[in-house]
Order: structure tokens, then C-alpha cells, then sequence
């Protein structure tokens, strides 16, 4: 046990394929509005849901050094080093373990959220961690949806109780990034700059290593 005083940290995972602005200006602005000490950046390693355009290996490149300026980011490989598909649930557990004396909770997207029950061992998920739910401008959670459902019971608009207890779920408007990784992978498929939308160490890594041709 170490005697530094409990931290209050956030879970991202994500498949930054490839990451960008949008990305690293979340992070920016969780910081502007939730008091967290730091934030855990997970890539996955074999998504569970969708197939990655490049290897784990590029995309943990990219993220490393999309996010090497931020202090209070870190990188966590684990997933990457993973041969099987990478759950939340998995790395969950893990990490709770790792940080018994610290507060957690998991950050998602309101699209992410919204296919919550098609999560593996969702249920148990939910009831292990507080959640941070980052709303897109005309991004509605549908109501005849699991989540809405989860909303209607586990809805705080309390900042500050999300960093004790479980099963709580903030809804977090951001500023909008217009900005997706599927639209900039087209772009360079086609040909396109799209230089505008990423950090430079990223679009230099891409453009070296041919990636999304």
C-alpha cells in the first residue's frame, strides 16, 4: 500500500484508428470539467466489436505520441499485448485491482453507450464502476434502448460523487469535434490531406509508415 493520497482516475479505452484532434481535445476538456488526477488511455488490441485498419502496434505508436505532452495521461498496453479479444469487463477487473486505494471511472461516448448491452457481461460491467458518458450535440441515447433504461436508474448530474461508489452515470456534454477516424482513414484512402485533423507526430507517423493506403 502506498501512503500517496487516493486519486481520482479516468478509464478511456478506444481503437484510435487512427487517433486524432478530436481525440486528444476529449481528454483536454475532461480535464476542464471533471477533477480527475489522471486519465488511463487503453487502445485495443483485437477489438471485440469492430476489425482495426492498422496493427495494435501502429496504433499504439500513434497514441503515445498523440499524447506524450499530457502529464497526467498515460498510455496502458495491456490490450495491445493481448492475442484475444480485448473486454472492457477484462481490463476492468484489472485495473481495480492495480488501484485498490484510488477511485475509478470509465469514460464513453454517447455511441459506445448507447450499444452498452451489446457489451460482453455487460450487467456486471455497470455495476463495477461509475461511468462518464460524453454527449455529442443531436446524439440522443434512444429511448426504447437498454441505456436509456440504465439512465433512467443510475442518472447523476453530481460532478463530484462520481469519484465514491458504483453504478453511477454522468451525462457530459463536450465541445463537439466534427470528426471521426472512419472519415479520415477515406480521406487518405483517397488520397486526401488531412493533415487539419491530426497532431503532426501522428500524421508523420502515418505518412512514414504508408498506413490507410
Amino acid at each position: 500500500m502506498s501512503n500517496s493520497k487516493p486519486e481520482f482516475i479516468g478509464i478511456f479505452g478506444g481503437t484510435f484508428d487512427p487517433v486524432h484532434k478530436g481525440h486528444t481535445e476529449i481528454i483536454k476538456n475532461l480535464f476542464e470539467l471533471i477533477p480527475l488526477d489522471k486519465v488511463i488511455v487503453i487502445p485495443n488490441g483485437i477489438p471485440p466489436h469492430r476489425q482495426a485498419s492498422v496493427s495494435s502496434e501502429e496504433r499504439l505508436k500513434m497514441v503515445s505520441s498523440a499524447f506524450k505532452s499530457s502529464e497526467k495521461v498515460v498510455i496502458d498496453n495491456r490490450e495491445i499485448k493481448k492475442k484475444d479479444p480485448s473486454y472492457a469487463i477484462s481490463t476492468l477487473r484489472e485495473i481495480i485491482e492495480e488501484n485498490p486505494e484510488h477511485s475509478l471511472v470509465w469514460i464513453m461516448g454517447s455511441d459506445a453507450f448507447a450499444e452498452i448491452d451489446s457489451w460482453y457481461q455487460w450487467e456486471d460491467f455497470i455495476k463495477m464502476i461509475n461511468i462518464i458518458v460524453m454527449v455529442r450535440p443531436n446524439h440522443e441515447i434512444p429511448i426504447e434502448s437498454e441505456a436509456y433504461k440504465l439512465l433512467q436508474k443510475s442518472h447523476t448530474i453530481d460532478k463530484d460523487s462520481l469519484s465514491s461508489g458504483k453504478e453511477k452515470i454522468l451525462l457530459l456534454k463536450i465541445r463537439p469535434i466534427e470528426i471521426s477516424s472512419t472519415d479520415i482513414r477515406n480521406k487518405i484512402y483517397k488520397g486526401s490531406d488531412v493533415s487539419e485533423f491530426l497532431l503532426e507526430e501522428v500524421n508523420e507517423l502515418i505518412n512514414k509508415g504508408n498506413l490507410y493506403q
